[in-house]
């Protein structure tokens, strides 16, 4: 009868790690923050600036 106990603690304890190291990812990978911008959306960003400041027919002889 206890280890049903222990099994609901268990998995209630996995799934607040999984939650926190999941919101922890989600805060440093993608944060839209201007001053503390996230990884991808810093790489996101200079790849938009990349592909704007490129023109056309520069390349044209």
């Amino acid at each position: 009868m206890n280890k049903r106990g222990q099994i609901v603690v268990e998995y209630v304890l996995l799934l607040v790690i999984a939650t926190g190291v999941a919101a922890l990812l989600v805060s440093q990978l993608v944060s839209r923050n201007s001053d503390n911008p996230g990884v991808l959306t810093s790489k996101w960003h200079s790849i938009l600036v990349t592909i704007g400041a490129d023109v056309p027919d520069s390349n044209k002889k």
